[in-house]
């Protein structure tokens, strides 16, 4: 009798609905031209496919402060965007893919 109850248990358990996490209501950090940072910050962007991706900080004179090159993956990718070393008040930080092309581009203000 007891193996007959905890298979029914176990049957009603799996039918349970999955919970699936919608993503397009998550705020994504190129969603508006220019963003407000006081600390260091995840940052969650979408990329069009896999492969090889530049993040690029840039001052407001066009000089290149600091370059990551990671492997991103299709969908959302999340990556740790450090700014208390930074002495600028005004940065745009920059999407490139491996072709050199621009895919996005946002102006951040830090305020310490």
């Amino acid at each position: 009798m007891k193996k007959y109850i905890i298979i029914l248990f176990l049957l009603l358990y799996s039918c349970q609905k999955d919970y699936i996490e919608d993503i397009s209501s998550a705020p994504l950090f190129f969603d508006k031209n220019t963003q407000e940072v006081t600390d260091d910050v995840y940052i969650d962007f979408i990329l069009p496919n896999d492969g090889i991706y530049f993040l690029l900080l840039v001052d407001t004179d066009g000089k290149l402060i600091a370059r990551e090159k990671f492997v991103g993956i299709e969908g959302v990718n999340t990556r740790m965007l450090y700014t208390d070393l930074l002495e600028q008040q005004e940065v745009y930080l920059m999407l490139y893919n491996s072709n050199q092309n621009k895919l996005k581009e946002v102006l951040i203000k830090l305020s310490k």
